[in-house]
């Protein structure tokens, strides 16, 4: 596929797609959304991928839907076509089913659906550039992307509250200190930090990582704990008939580096 509006490099087992709109601040519209979706489901095909890490061109990591493009039929009372919260495969559902994590390394400003469709990656870290801004009360919005629920997860309801109802700018250090992002780091570094998160990540079993990646997605958003652990039970029954649970076990005890299959 020819892409317009990302960019992807392969820098060992790791993807970093890159949002290409720098005039635009990054702005989310249908087109990257549809590209955005294609270097993922790549990437989730392709054994030699382990996680995919996603960022920005330019001072903008992702200022948010591009109102601009969406305006007639926003004017007219639609919901976008093929916004990230439409259908049953919306982008939440989309980012679940897909078994490698994702990294967001946050270079700049994220705003509106800039920052919510991070919410459900498995990693997110942040440059000391990059600032934060849940917007939708200015447009006269509520948020979405199912932000309602992860981010008073990530940081607390009186937080999430407090950053949305004001809809202030929250910078990289108050972000990290809140949860929402892991780690700040100076810019230079953002994208070799991701990578390098990636790769710890290929050291491990593909087949583990998207358990253990499955188990947190599911059981995060179930209050039942017994169901928690039968599920966890569950997915353990799996893994230890697997040939990497055992070549796990092997070499731990002969003390070497483990050789997963892929």
């Amino acid at each position: 596929m020819d892409y317009q509006n990302v960019i992807v490099e392969q820098r060992g087992a790791v993807t970093v797609l890159t949002l290409n709109r720098p005039e635009r601040l990054n702005a989310w519209n249908n087109d990257m959304m549809y590209e955005m979706r294609d270097v993922v489901e790549r990437a989730n095909a392709d054994p030699a991928v382990a996680a995919i890490v996603f960022t920005g061109a330019g001072r903008a990591y992702c200022s948010g839907a591009d109102i601009g493009g969406w305006a007639q039929q926003i004017q007219g009372g639609e919901a976008p076509r093929g916004s990230a919260t439409a259908g049953e495969d919306n982008w939440l559902a989309f980012l679940r089913r897909m078994p490698k994590p994702t990294i967001a390394a946050v270079n700049g400003v994220a705003v509106g659906v800039g920052v919510t469709h991070i919410l459900p990656m498995d990693i997110r870290i942040a440059s000391e550039n990059a600032r934060f801004g849940f917007s939708f009360v200015k447009m006269a919005l509520v948020p979405e992307l199912a932000s309602s629920y992860f981010l008073p997860q990530l940081v607390g309801l009186g937080r999430a509250q407090e950053w949305c109802l004001t809809a202030r700018m929250v910078e990289a250090d108050e972000a990290c200190r809140a949860g929402l992002v892991s780690e700040v780091v100076p810019s230079e570094r953002l994208i070799d930090r991701a990578v390098e998160l990636g790769e710890m990540i290929a050291q491990h079993a593909p087949a583990a990582v998207a358990r253990v990646k499955r188990v947190l997605a599911m059981n995060a958003t179930d209050a039942d704990v017994q169901s928690v652990m039968l599920r966890e039970n569950a997915q353990n029954g799996y893994a230890r008939a697997e040939p990497d649970h055992k070549e796990a076990v092997a070499a731990f005890m002969e003390k070497r580096k483990p050789n997963f299959q892929r």
